[in-house]
């Protein structure tokens, strides 16, 4: 009885062992795999990363789906990023974490063009958070209101969030999220037909916006008055 206790106990601790070793080296590999792609921009890399034996052994086939994502969002790989959302869409996942997924092909669709899809994905982020308790819904209501804009503006073309916009620009202290507020309210005064308050939008977005690749062509949007130039933003 002596020696079995000894030996379950052996054993016991050579499990915790090995479950911390595998821990520590899945969190360092979605470390390093971090740093590819959200640090150094690295999405070929990060790709080729998710696809070595490593990760393999560490990220199921659906997590490693949900991983590929961003990195090919990154790359605008329309093809691939069509076949992971149909794969996703197939996977049974947490309301929170369909919620995260339908976000990015909710913007893509956007980003693409695809009105009727983004209504589709529009719905389906819409059920899904509707699943959430109560306290997850808490966490994921700016989720819904980040999209309910791009939305709003892109697939319906309606201005109506014009105002609102302004007053979250004039809130919101991170210079680059300020001015895509102040971007999607130029694009809502232009939906409006109201040009006077189209470029104010514009100069306060070019401000907010001075050290990015859109300040230049927001410049040039003011310069010339081609207001109606600035719904080609699908942010």
């Amino acid at each position: 009885m002596g020696n079995r206790l000894l030996v379950f106990g052996v054993l016991l601790i050579i499990g915790i062992i090995l479950y911390v070793a595998w821990m520590f080296f899945a969190q360092r590999q979605v470390m390093y795999m971090s740093l590819l792609l959200y640090r150094q921009g690295d999405a070929d890399r990060y790709l080729e990363e998710l696809d070595s034996l490593s990760s393999r052994l560490f990220f199921n086939k659906k997590l490693r789906t949900l991983m590929a994502i961003d990195a090919n969002l990154i790359k605008g790989d329309k093809e691939q990023l069509n076949k992971l959302f149909e794969r996703a869409a197939a996977y049974k996942l947490s309301s929170s974490d369909r919620v995260l997924v339908l976000q990015k092909e909710l913007l893509f669709r956007i980003a693409q063009e695809e009105n009727e899809k983004a209504v589709e994905s529009y719905d389906a982020i819409h059920k899904a958070y509707d699943k959430l308790t109560d306290k997850q819904k808490e966490k994921y209501t700016e989720i819904l209101r980040e999209v309910e804009y791009p939305y709003t503006i892109h697939v319906l073309r309606d201005g109506k969030y014009a105002s609102e916009l302004m007053d979250r620009g004039d809130t919101i202290t991170d210079p680059v999220p300020a001015g895509v507020c102040y971007l999607r309210a130029a694009q809502s005064y232009c939906l409006k037909d109201d040009k006077d308050r189209t470029e104010r939008a514009l100069n306060h977005a070019a401000k907010k916006l001075k050290d990015t690749t859109y300040f230049q062509e927001i410049q040039k949007l003011i310069q010339t008055k081609n207001y109606d130039d600035v719904l080609k933003y699908k942010i």
